[in-house]
C-alpha cells in the first residue's frame, strides 16, 4: 500500500500567493500527512499577469524550515542562471540544516525569458544554458556531496568549501523534460523530475532516463495539475474556480479536456486512483500536485482522501 508520505503539493506563488497564504498551505499540507511541499522559483508570473503577489523563493524556504516540521520541502526547480552555484550550495545546505535535515534541492536549466531579462539576467540558447547547466550542476553537487569544490570552467570558476555539511545527505533533483538533461539527471542526481504527460511521451522520456541510468538508482517523480471532485459538478466548480482565479478564458469543459489531454491526475475519487496508479505502474514514484488554487481547501482535503486509498 503507498502512503501518502509518496505525495506532496506544488505551489506557484508567483501566480499570486501572500504570506499569509503560503504558511497556511504549507501547515495545511504537513497537516493532512503529505511528505513534501515543493514551489516554483520564479521572479515573474509565468502566465503573463504582472503586479501580483509573489514571495522570493530561497528567503520563503529559510522561513518554512521553521515554520513546519516534518515536510520535506524545496524549490521545483531553481533555475541555475539565477544564482552562482556555489552560493546556491551554501544557501541549499544553510536551509538543510535550519530544518534538520528536511530540503531538497531541486535544479534546472530554466526556461522563462522574461524573468531573467526583467531582472538583469542574459538568456543565452539553449545550448549555452545547457552549459551553464552542467557546471553547475556539477558545482552543486560537490558541495553538497563533499562539502567543497575545485572547478575551472568556461562559465564558472570555484574554490570553495560549503559548511555545515548536510546531515544524512542533501537529495538532489533535477527537473527536465529535455533528452540531455534528462541524461543529467539519470548520471547525477537523487530524483529525476518530469512535468505532467501524456503516457506516450512520458514512456519515451523514461526510455533515454534508463539507457543513461546504468547500476544507479535514482527516484522518478512527476509534477503537473490535477483535479478531483466527488462527482462531475465538484468538477465542473473548481474548474471555474481556477479559470477565474487565473483569468482563464473558456469553459469549464474545456480547461477539463485539455487537463485530460496533458495526462493531468483528475477525476472523481474512484477514476483519480486509478490514474495515479497508471502512473505509479509506469514508474513514477512520487507524484507532486500543482496547486494553482491554494484557496481551494477543501478539493486539497479530497486529494489526501483520496490518495488514501491506494
Amino acid at each position: 500500500m503507498t502512503s501518502i508520505k509518496e505525495f506532496g503539493l506544488m505551489l506557484e506563488p508567483q501566480l499570486g500567493m501572500s504570506a499569509e497564504r503560503f504558511f497556511t498551505t504549507a501547515r495545511l499540507a504537513e497537516e493532512l500527512g503529505f511528505g513534501y511541499l515543493f514551489r516554483s522559483d520564479h521572479l515573474l508570473p509565468t502566465d503573463g499577469r504582472r503586479g501580483v503577489d509573489s514571495l522570493e523563493c530561497w528567503t520563503s524556504l529559510g522561513a518554512l524550515a521553521s515554520a513546519t516540521k516534518t515536510l520535506k520541502f524545496g524549490p521545483m526547480v531553481t533555475p541555475i542562471g539565477f544564482r552562482n552555484p556555489a552560493l546556491l550550495a551554501r544557501m541549499a545546505c544553510a536551509v538543510h540544516a535550519l530544518s534538520g535535515g528536511r530540503l531538497r534541492l531541486s535544479v534546472g536549466a530554466g526556461w522563462y525569458e522574461p524573468e531573467y531579462l526583467a531582472n538583469g539576467y542574459a538568456f543565452p540558447s539553449f545550448a549555452e544554458r545547457l552549459s551553464q547547466f552542467r557546471e553547475g550542476l556539477a558545482i552543486v553537487a560537490a558541495m553538497t556531496r563533499e562539502g567543497k569544490a575545485d572547478f575551472d570552467g568556461k562559465h564558472f570558476v570555484v574554490h570553495a568549501d560549503c559548511n555545515p555539511r548536510p546531515a544524512g545527505g542533501l537529495d538532489l533533483i533535477v527537473g527536465a523534460k529535455s533528452k540531455p538533461i534528462v541524461r543529467l539527471a539519470a548520471r547525477v542526481a537523487d530524483e529525476w523530475n518530469t512535468l505532467v504527460s501524456p503516457p506516450e511521451d512520458f514512456r519515451k522520456l523514461k526510455e533515454v532516463f534508463d539507457k543513461a541510468l546504468g547500476t544507479r538508482k535514482v527516484a522518478i517523480s512527476e509534477m503537473g495539475s490535477f483535479m478531483v471532485g466527488r462527482n462531475r459538478d465538484d468538477l465542473e466548480a473548481s474548474a471555474r474556480l481556477q479559470m477565474s482565479r487565473l483569468g482563464q478564458t473558456g469553459s469549464a469543459d474545456e480547461l477539463m479536456k485539455r487537463m485530460n489531454a496533458r495526462g493531468a491526475a483528475m477525476g472523481t475519487p474512484d477514476e483519480f486512483v486509478d490514474r495515479v496508479r497508471a502512473k505509479m505502474d509506469a514508474g513514477v514514484s512520487r507524484i507532486y500536485f500543482q496547486v494553482l488554487v491554494p484557496e481551494n481547501t477543501s478539493m486539497i482535503e479530497l486529494l489526501a482522501d483520496t490518495l488514501r486509498k491506494l
